[in-house]
């Protein structure tokens, strides 16, 4: 089944770190339409400077090992794409909804014996905007109305669908 450019996803990936194979997880928005044949290429944010681009590099997840070692070893030019792993899987996310696809920055805060704060850094999250609860208690389910209602009074609650790695223990 063919996923269309612009859909929320899920991708579960393997890759090489340091001469160890790793799994892990990116979530972001398609940027191409992804068949089980083609190279998926992922809107994904990782830190604040890339959050203010307006277009930041991609993520390119290759659908066999030899397709991505050869991307590694000729990657393509930066304005494609960063080679970043084999594809295991692909998930919607949320599935059927109308719900629009995010990338946000959480600070976050460090605070010292006397109670007072410091912003350390702030770390990009990628998912499926669900909804926003704002600290008054309004709901918006509507993603612009969100982005305005926590320009206008931030603090609330954001609820939004993301896929992780869940450790199956005995170091597996």
């Amino acid at each position: 089944m063919a996923i269309p450019a612009g859909t929320c996803v899920g991708v579960l990936y393997y890759k090489e770190v340091n001469g160890k194979w790793t799994v892990g997880v990116h979530n972001g928005r398609t940027r191409n339409m992804v068949t089980n044949k083609s190279v998926l290429v992922l809107g994904h944010v990782s830190n604040e400077k890339q959050f203010n681009q307006a277009n930041p590099t991609a993520l390119l997840f290759y659908p066999t090992l030899d397709q991505y070692l050869a991307a590694v070893k000729n990657p393509p030019k930066l304005s494609v794409g960063i080679p970043f792993g084999v594809r295991i899987a692909t998930k919607i996310t949320a599935p059927n909804s109308k719900h629009a696809c995010v990338a946000f920055l959480q600070s976050v805060v460090v605070k010292n014996k006397a109670g007072n704060g410091t912003v350390i850094t702030k770390i990009a999250h990628n998912g499926k905007f669900l909804q926003y609860t704002s600290p008054r208690g309004q709901v918006y389910t509507n993603v612009a109305s969100a982005i305005k209602s926590i320009n206008e009074d931030p603090g609330g609650t954001l609820l939004y669908v993301h896929y992780n790695l869940l450790a199956q223990g005995g170091g597996k």
